[in-house]
C-alpha cells in the first residue's frame, strides 16, 4: 500500500508571499487576516497596506487597522453626514478636519455644494500619497476640487495658530488615530494631544457656534477612550450640548463611537435634504444612530 506523505508546492499565483497577519484587539483576542503586504514604510508612523481577498485593501498605522476598502464608507459617512445634517440647513460653509489625511471625510463633505471650504490638517505627509496610490476610492469625486485644501502640519499647532489669527470655522471634525493609553505615560500616537482638554479649549474658540465631532474608538474593547474623551468634553463644552452617536463598522468588530458638541436643538433630527450619493447614511440611519446601548449610557453618566 502506498501512503501519500509529500505534496507538491503551491502554484505561484501572484507576486509577494501570502502571510497571516494578526491584529491584537484585547487580552488573548485578535483579528487575523491572510494576504499580502503591498506597501510598508516607517516614518513619523509605521504604515503599511495589506491586501486581503475579503476586506480588499487595508490601511494599518502603528499596528492598528484604520480602514478597509470594503467598509470605510460606513465610518466616514457617519463621521461627516450626521454632524452636517444636525446643523441648520446651509449653515456649514467652512470646515476644518484635524487628521483626515486619507481624504475620506473630505470626500463626504464635498458632496454638499453649499460647503465652500474644507481644510485638512494632517501631520503625516505619507498618508495622502498612500491613499492616492492605493485607495483612490477615498478621494473626492473631483480630486482637484478648489474648495479643498491639504496642509501637512501638526493639527494641534495649526489650531493654535488659527486661534491666534482669530479664524473661525462652522464645523471641526477630528478624524484621527486612537489616543495612547499607557501606564508609563509613553505615547507613540501623533494624535494623542487631539483628545486633550487644552486642544478642545482652542477648538471652542475657533468654532464657538458650530459642531465639533470626534471619533472615539470602539467602546466594547476601548471603553476608557470614550469615557475619558467624554470627561474632556464635559470640562470644555456645556453638558447639554454633548451628544454621543454610533455606527457599526464590521472591520472594527463592532460599534464605533462619536462624540459631538452641538449647540443646535434636536441634533437627532436631520435638517438638510438627504443626499443621494451615499452607501450608508440615510435620514433613518441618522435618527437611529443616537440610540445607545444601556451599558454605554451607564459609563457616560
Amino acid at each position: 500500500m502506498v501512503k501519500e506523505i509529500m505534496a507538491d508546492t503551491l502554484v505561484t499565483d501572484e507576486k509577494g508571499a501570502r502571510i497571516l497577519l494578526a491584529e491584537i484587539i484585547h487580552t488573548d483576542y485578535l483579528f487575523a487576516y491572510i494576504g499580502r503586504i503591498i506597501y510598508g514604510k516607517t516614518g513619523l508612523q509605521n504604515v503599511y497596506v495589506f491586501e486581503n481577498n475579503f476586506w480588499g485593501r487595508m490601511l494599518f498605522i502603528n499596528n492598528g487597522l484604520q480602514f478597509t476598502s470594503r467598509d470605510e464608507f460606513i465610518y466616514h459617512e457617519a463621521l461627516v453626514h450626521i454632524p452636517v445634517q444636525a446643523s441648520p440647513e446651509n449653515s456649514v460653509k467652512r470646515v476644518l478636519i484635524c487628521g483626515g489625511g486619507d481624504y475620506g471625510a473630505s470626500r463626504e463633505l464635498l458632496k454638499y455644494p453649499q460647503i465652500e471650504e474644507v481644510i485638512i490638517v494632517d501631520i503625516d505627509p505619507q498618508i495622502p500619497k498612500i491613499v492616492e496610490e492605493y485607495f483612490p476610492e477615498l478621494l473626492p469625486e473631483n480630486p482637484k476640487d478648489p474648495r479643498l485644501k491639504l496642509i501637512v502640519a501638526d493639527a494641534y499647532e495649526m489650531v493654535k495658530r488659527y486661534k491666534e489669527e482669530k479664524q473661525l470655522f462652522d464645523m471641526v471634525i477630528i478624524d484621527s488615530t486612537d489616543p495612547d493609553v499607557s501606564i508609563t505615560g509613553v505615547t507613540q500616537e501623533l494624535s494623542h494631544a487631539l483628545f486633550g482638554e487644552d486642544f478642545h479649549r482652542m477648538l471652542y474658540e475657533i468654532c464657538p457656534k458650530g459642531i465639533i465631532v470626534q471619533q472615539c474608538g470602539t467602546p466594547f474593547t476601548m471603553q476608557n477612550i470614550l469615557v475619558e474623551t467624554y470627561k474632556t468634553f464635559k470640562k470644555v463644552y456645556p453638558e447639554k450640548e454633548i451628544y454621543c452617536y454610533r455606527a457599526n463598522v464590521p472591520s472594527f468588530g463592532g460599534d464605533n463611537a462619536y462624540l459631538m458638541r452641538c449647540p443646535y436643538p434636536n441634533p437627532e433630527t436631520p435638517k438638510w435634504e438627504e443626499i443621494p450619493n451615499t452607501y450608508y447614511y440615510t435620514h433613518e440611519i441618522h435618527k437611529t444612530s443616537f440610540g445607545l446601548p444601556k451599558y454605554w449610557r451607564e459609563v457616560l453618566k
